[in-house]
């Protein structure tokens, strides 16, 4: 992916938690100068809140993670003036097909393996990762 961007003419930094992430005087600038942030899903992507107006940030979305990833990471996008693009894992790009085979849920209905619920409380939205027993 980063030999295709470098050869498509874009400037890539490639940022490594152990490194570049961590130092928060020099990671913060170094993005709100960037046009596009590309970054497989994750809490790293949360560092879009440094992107400039009018940047892109593109994740790549395992199977899955619609609603969490346009919940936490699409909404608040368009609210900084950040355009929101997503490259979503097929299954067959998927290493759960070599873990588990092309029938088990976690392939075909992922949405039995992560279940959704809301707090009593009502304070906000909870996971919980379930074991499908078939």
């Amino acid at each position: 992916m980063v030999k295709m961007m470098d050869e498509l003419g874009f400037h890539v930094i490639v940022a490594r938690t152990e490194k570049m992430m961590r130092d928060l005087k020099r990671f913060p600038p170094v993005l709100n100068k960037c046009s596009v942030m590309v970054g497989a899903h994750g809490g790293g992507l949360t560092n879009e809140v440094c992107l400039p107006n009018g940047a892109v940030l593109i994740q790549i979305r395992p199977l899955g993670h619609k609603w969490v990833s346009s919940k936490y990471l699409g909404e608040p996008a368009k609210d900084m003036g950040v355009k929101y693009l997503e490259y979503k894992i097929e299954p067959e790009e998927s290493t759960l097909v070599d873990t588990y085979g092309w029938d088990h849920p976690a392939v075909v209905n992922h949405v039995i393996v992560a279940v959704k619920r809301e707090q009593p409380s009502g304070s906000g939205d909870v996971f919980r990762w379930a074991r499908y027993e078939g």
